[in-house]
């Protein structure tokens, strides 16, 4: 390894619907992470990796930190936030550019107890009205005394992605590459195929169905045509979402199914074969035996 090259672990943390897994996304230049508009579509700990000439950035997106208890998803997907800290070497707090909210203000306070440098990523720029307001708001959170750098992007527009990897590389301590150069996420294809079934589901359903449904991967496994096979089974906690996530004449499954597998063929770049089935587990996010099951665990 070449003298001055820099590695380290980055959390992208912040509270939730901020654009953590957008701007993941746009950083490693792949789609590692699932998005919707919905709050805490992300649950599980993600790690993205970005290696230039001469650096490795392996950033972790975490799901978003949020001052509530709920069912025991709710509380495990909180803790897998909060764990998801420990280990990083610097911080990155998102917010929204519309404003500052208590409950940034909560996750603030809450990464302040980690004593590690913290960044603020000012993201969704693009959708302010009134570009002159956003320099009073800098000066706002500026004056908080917290962050070492504050930048304002577009995760979605790519606006200042370039700046705010400068910004987080130079911030980086000297050492060896973590992974291998061509290594962009450390998901594996079962989990990411069950992710993306779920992005559609949270984008399909919007609020008929936010958080009630969990995927399974039965079967996974590309056939002697290179015809990726997979056998995917959703979860529902009553009986009348079955229906809901059917539709009429089983017309929202075959949407969901349609778009997954197109998602599916461009990040896994072969043909897929996608066969869906819905099920109903009741209490499932209260069952600890069933979270284990889906790959959460309460000794995170």
């Amino acid at each position: 390894m070449t003298n001055g090259f820099r590695s380290g672990y980055v959390a992208l943390a912040g509270r939730p619907n901020v654009g953590k897994s957008t701007l993941l996304n746009s950083l490693t230049g792949q789609k590692v992470s699932i998005t919707s508009r919905k709050p805490q579509t992300t649950r599980h700990r993600i790690l993205g990796i970005r290696s230039a000439q001469g650096s490795q950035i392996i950033f972790v997106d975490t799901p978003g930190l949020h001052n509530s208890s709920g069912s025991a998803l709710n509380k495990i997907i909180n803790k897998t936030a909060q764990h998801s800290l420990a280990d990083v070497d610097l911080i990155v707090q998102l917010c929204s550019a519309s404003r500052w909210a208590d409950e940034d203000e909560w996750v603030l306070n809450k990464l302040k107890q980690f004593s590690l440098p913290l960044i603020l990523a000012i993201n969704k720029i693009d959708r302010l009205d009134d570009k002159q307001n956003l320099l009073p708001f800098i000066q706002e959170v500026n004056d908080k005394g917290e962050f070492m750098e504050i930048v304002p992007i577009s995760a979605l527009k790519g606006t200042n992605i370039v700046e705010l990897i400068k910004t987080i590389t130079n911030k980086l301590s000297a050492g060896p590459a973590l992974f291998p150069q061509d290594q962009v996420s450390d998901q594996t294809q079962k989990t990411l195929a069950g992710e993306l079934i779920r992005e559609q589901l949270f984008r399909r359903l919007g609020q008929e169905l936010p958080y009630a449904t969990a995927v399974i991967i039965d079967d996974i496994r590309l056939d002697d045509k290179k015809l990726l096979r997979i056998e995917a089974l959703i979860w529902v906690e009553k009986p009348g979402q079955k229906g809901i996530v059917i539709g009429q004449k089983g017309q929202t499954l075959k949407t969901i199914g349609e778009q997954a597998r197109k998602q599916m063929e461009q990040v896994f770049n072969t043909r897929v074969f996608l066969n869906l089935h819905v099920k109903v587990k009741q209490g499932w996010a209260n069952n600890m035996t069933a979270l284990q099951h889906l790959g959460y665990s309460d000794q995170i």
